[in-house]
């Protein structure tokens, strides 16, 4: 067996592994199972964070691509458009992910075992890492070019558009209820959304740039 064929066979595997997590943690989350106040709502009312819709985009998607590899038989005969969409997919889970690590916990929650709880840890942790390894290792013939980067930017444009509105629409004196502004981008005033914005544009922008360069190698 040629190692194309053992990346071939683990990429599938990872990607159903991630549909059964993606399941996993929808009925945890529905179940209200270990739930914690920090990043969740009761049932399907959690669908309103990016965390939930960017994991059941790519937990649905991944058991596509796994079930599309094995109908084609093999890495090179599936054709690009599956992969475009998978990095597309894959960039949303990772946007979650490193938003977790680096910005709700340390920031807005200032904590982390709360983040990682319940449907919050296969949402924010197990699904989006098996996404990174699947596509960055194990899927090497995506081949991804400039300008298709940006299509990984689509469903984080169309969530801050919804997000921005939603905020704006409940902004009182400038300032916004945690309720609204769930993930705490203009805690610190309305007049301070431009810079929250700019901020999420350009990590967002650099995740899609840094996926395809890790792809790549």
């Amino acid at each position: 067996m040629t190692d194309m064929d053992i990346g071939f066979i683990v990429s599938v595997a990872l990607n159903f592994i991630a549909f059964i997590l993606t399941a996993v943690g929808t009925f945890v989350m529905i179940k209200g199972i270990d739930a914690d106040e920090h990043l969740a709502a009761d049932g399907w009312h959690s669908i309103k964070y990016f965390t939930v819709q960017s994991n059941l985009l790519y937990g649905a998607y991944a058991a596509v691509f796994a079930v599309i590899g094995l109908i084609y038989g093999s890495a090179d005969a599936v054709p690009d458009v599956f992969y475009i969409l998978k990095y597309i997919f894959t960039v949303g889970v990772t946007l979650t992910m490193l938003t977790v690590l680096l910005y709700l916990a340390p920031v807005v929650v200032k904590s982390y075992p709360p983040l990682f709880k319940g449907a919050n840890l296969y949402f924010h942790l197990l699904v989006p890492l098996l996404g990174v390894i699947s596509f960055c290792f194990f899927e090497k013939e995506a081949e991804i070019s400039i300008p298709q980067t940006f299509l990984g930017l689509i469903p984080f444009a169309l969530y801050g558009v919804y997000y921005t509105v939603n905020v704006f629409a409940h902004a009182d004196n400038g300032k916004v209820d945690m309720k609204y502004d769930w993930y705490g981008f203009v805690m610190k005033g309305v007049d301070k959304a431009a810079i929250a914005a700019l901020i999420m544009i350009a990590a967002a922008t650099a995740i899609c740039f840094g996926l395809r360069f890790i792809n790549s190698l």
